[in-house]
């Protein structure tokens, strides 16, 4: 009897092992995630809009006036200025940017048309920087009040797009808006040579005529735009 029972003792035992066996083999815990990401460069795209030229065309070789046809003329094929004469070149910028960003313009330049006498500067050359939508499509909708002198003008065309205080743009289409430069050097209405714009304006053409150097007029813009993480004002 005591045989009988080890004997089934021992098969007992085989077969929880066979068990134990077998599911270690066989069941098991199966999980799978699949996860995958893409991502491209943001887009940075900023320039001239298609009518805005991309050289600064604020002076010209000749100017006509009315119906008279041309009325001031180089000879030498540079770019002039003379009383009687006046210019304008309208400018946007358009592109798509991803990013936050900036935008700043540094207008530099020299103005030396200017003369003195004894009651002081002669400047004779004004400019009016016009934002669309202002209401002006021509200088003569300019009123004689707004107008400013050279260095005035830089001043203005550096705060264009970033204004005052340091704009932070958005990602988005690029702030579209024209700006239009205007000048113009009045043509004296008085008949009498000593008339003082008479006198000194004769007087800068005396010495052009001496030193070619000696009285220009000189404007350049740099629009920078920069990406920055600073929290978007505009």
């Amino acid at each position: 009897m005591k045989k009988k029972i080890a004997v089934l003792g021992t098969l007992l035992m085989a077969v929880v092992i066979t068990g134990y066996s077998v599911s270690g083999t066989y069941a098991k815990y199966v999980s799978e995630i699949d996860i995958e990401d893409e991502a491209r460069v943001a887009k940075w795209k900023i320039g001239m809009n298609e009518e805005s030229m991309e050289t600064l065309d604020l002076f010209k070789k000749s100017y006509t006036y009315g119906t008279n046809g041309t009325v001031v003329s180089s000879l030498d094929d540079k770019k002039v200025v003379a009383p009687g004469t006046n210019g304008q070149y309208t400018f946007a910028l358009t592109g798509d940017i991803e990013t936050n960003y900036k935008i700043k313009v540094t207008a530099t330049g020299t103005n030396t048309v200017t003369t003195t006498d004894e009651t002081g500067t002669y400047d004779p050359i004004k400019f009016y920087v016009a934002k669309d939508g202002e209401g002006i499509t021509t200088i003569e909708d300019i009123a004689e009040s707004k107008f400013y002198n050279f260095d005035k003008l830089k001043e203005e065309l550096n705060k264009l797009y970033s204004g005052t205080d340091n704009k932070v743009y958005a990602p988005g289409k690029v702030d579209s808006a024209s700006y239009t430069i205007y000048w113009k050097w009045d043509f004296g209405t008085s008949e009498d040579k000593d008339d003082r714009s008479n006198l000194l304006d004769t007087k800068l053409g005396n010495e052009i005529v001496k030193d070619a150097t000696s009285h220009k007029i000189n404007l350049k813009i740099n629009i920078r735009a920069e990406q920055t993480q600073d929290k978007a004002t505009a």
